[in-house]
């Protein structure tokens, strides 16, 4: 038996497979059971409406408690350089401490280069707490970055908040907006129309759950994030969670569980009861981009790809008793479709 963890994870060194194939090679694949999945952490914000912008403004603003994380994905199209941020805001009576539990921002002209910057960046430190400051009532804390006209700015960070005193979860203001100079009152700062795209905040920024594979299966798949509902949903039981629009107090989901990440036991059987070469592949199913899997403390970066294409994130011997390993997974900004990841194993 092998254990697959998706999730919590220390320093990792970059390093990418060659050897992407056809997904056709890889079929007829047997879906893999689905498990039931848990959110766990803190609140997820969601900041992509309006995805496009030419004004100047707030893209969304909440307010929350000790740990959460913020996703956002905004393209400039304006004419001009602009600076989009998150600004965590102290509105309450007392002292807060503000610490950074993580952050990656990607800035790119490909979209999906800009998510993939930004995830394996927080991937990388997601969990080192660090402190950023100590926020006196009506002060703000930013984390910005310039965004060229026609460039898109994705990132995703997360926060903790405390009390000075006592060292309680405190509730801070969190807006996303852009300017061309740094407001000084963002909690005011008005919001801006959204578009199709998602805004809203969620219960849990984590999944956790067991997923089940046995060597005898031979080629079998799991789809992450695939749609929450309709037509093309193969949604695992427990993974998306409903969400609201702080704007304007509608419910919400999150199509594809931007921002989540999947820590996921994955436990693996060998029935063949002697050494066997496993391979896991990743594929794009319904869209292309660049991705990002953490395999074994190692940050697993694709080229482009596309859905019909798989790429080769880890190659190991699993020996007759089993091994464990670990890994995390998450979409990237700017990458449709869900994960699917394929297993496959051969005579060592």
């Amino acid at each position: 038996m092998a254990v697959v963890l998706i999730g919590l994870l220390s320093a990792s060194t970059v390093f990418a497979w060659d050897g992407i194939i056809p997904v056709s090679e890889l079929k007829p694949a047997q879906s893999m059971e689905k498990p039931q999945l848990t959110g766990v952490g803190g609140k997820l914000i969601l900041s992509d409406s309006p995805e496009s912008f030419t004004e100047q403004g707030a893209f969304y603003r909440d307010r929350v408690s000790g740990s959460f994380r913020v996703f956002w994905h905004h393209q400039n199209m304006s004419s001009e350089p602009l600076t989009v941020a998150v600004a965590i805001t102290n509105e309450s009576e007392e002292e807060v401490k503000l610490f950074s539990e993580g952050s990656g921002v990607g800035t790119n002209y490909y979209v999906d280069v800009a998510g993939q910057n930004a995830l394996a960046e927080f991937m990388r430190v997601n969990f080192k707490k660090q402190f950023l400051a100590s926020l006196a009532p009506g002060e703000s804390y930013y984390l910005e970055s310039l965004t060229p006209s026609t460039f898109t700015n994705s990132g995703i960070a997360q926060f903790l908040a405390n009390t000075k005193k006592g060292n309680r979860p405190a509730t801070v203001t969190v807006t996303v907006l852009n300017y061309k100079d740094r407001p000084a009152h963002p909690e005011t700062v008005t919001v801006l129309p959204g578009d199709s795209h998602t805004r809203g905040t969620f219960p849990h920024y984590d999944r956790i759950g067991t997923l089940k594979y046995n060597t005898g299966m031979g080629n079998a798949l799991i789809r992450i994030s695939s749609a929450e509902s309709g037509q093309w949903s193969d949604a695992m039981p427990g993974e998306y969670e409903q969400g609201y629009n702080a704007v304007d107090g509608r419910t919400v989901v999150n199509n594809g569980n931007y921002g989540v990440m999947y820590r996921l036991s994955v436990d693996i059987e060998n029935d063949h009861r002697r050494p066997r070469a496993v391979t896991l592949y990743h594929n794009p199913s319904g869209g292309a981009g660049h991705y990002v899997v953490k395999w074994q403390n190692r940050l697993e970066l694709s080229g482009y790809i596309t859905y019909e294409q798989a790429w080769p994130f880890a190659n190991f011997t699993l020996n007759p008793k089993g091994r464990i390993y670990k890994s995390e997974i998450s979409l990237t900004g700017g990458a449709p479709g869900p994960h699917v990841i394929y297993f496959t194993n051969q005579e060592r």
